[in-house]
């Protein structure tokens, strides 16, 4: 697999930025607090507000480009993440092989000077992330993480699971197949039960079946009991 890694300008940045904002208040509010998203007060303070006019994120914008965006800091990581996260997301992938799950040829991971952690998109098997929000041990961590949400998304899509779902599959093969402690460990753990090491790595699409058919069934008993209450049993 080839790796290339590009520094994002003040513009593009920004808009990452812009887009972890409406993305987090479309998506994922429901799910995380925002300063699981925003990682600098003045961000957090702005963008914890959904809606703001194009006046206020002009203000935004403003006070990004010229107090928050560090194109020095952003080329320091680029050399850390050549030199630290590569050879690690290389050698990881290298254990991901013996999963049936999609295997990019190429990944670009893009460093923006925004700060929001890390990001996937699986269409152009590349990753955004803000590298200055970030211990350089912690690099190598987070680009392998988001690196396994692109791996496994087709299925995901597939097998229709639960955004939580998702998230602990993805920490669960960091944890069991790469066997590396994943600190974004997040997700539902109630379907940990199916996923230990063996049945990952041997039975890899039944354990999504499996998870599949328990969200199915705790929806149906979802539903019973919604039912029961409108009827007063």
């Amino acid at each position: 697999m080839k790796i290339a890694v590009k520094i994002l300008d003040e513009q593009e940045s920004w808009q990452h930025q812009l887009n972890v904002y409406q993305g987090y208040h479309q998506k994922y509010a429901k799910f995380y607090p925002a300063e699981s998203f925003f990682y600098h007060h003045y961000l957090l303070e702005k963008f914890s507000k959904p809606n703001l006019s194009e006046e206020e994120l002009k203000e935004v914008e403003t006070y990004f480009t010229t107090k928050i965006y560090d194109k020095e800091k952003l080329e320091e990581s680029k050399k850390i993440i050549e030199k630290k996260a590569i050879p690690f997301v290389l050698e990881k992938n290298e254990m991901l092989q013996k999963l049936p799950i999609k295997h990019p040829e190429n990944l670009t991971i893009n460093l923006s000077g925004a700060m929001s952690g890390g990001f996937y998109n699986t269409e152009k098997n590349e990753i955004t992330l803000s590298p200055q929000c970030m211990t350089p041990n912690f690099l190598p961590l987070i680009i392998t993480h988001e690196f396994t949400h692109i791996c496994v998304e087709d299925d995901v899509k597939k097998y229709q699971l639960p955004h939580l779902a998702k998230e602990r599959l993805v920490s669960k093969i960091c944890a069991e197949v790469l066997d590396f402690d994943d600190h974004n460990s997040v997700g539902d753990k109630v379907i940990d039960k199916f996923l230990r090491k063996e049945n990952l790595e041997n039975n890899y699409i039944q354990t999504l079946v499996n998870i599949q058919t328990h969200y199915r069934q705790q929806q149906i008993l979802q539903q019973g009991k919604q039912w029961r209450n409108k009827k007063g049993l």
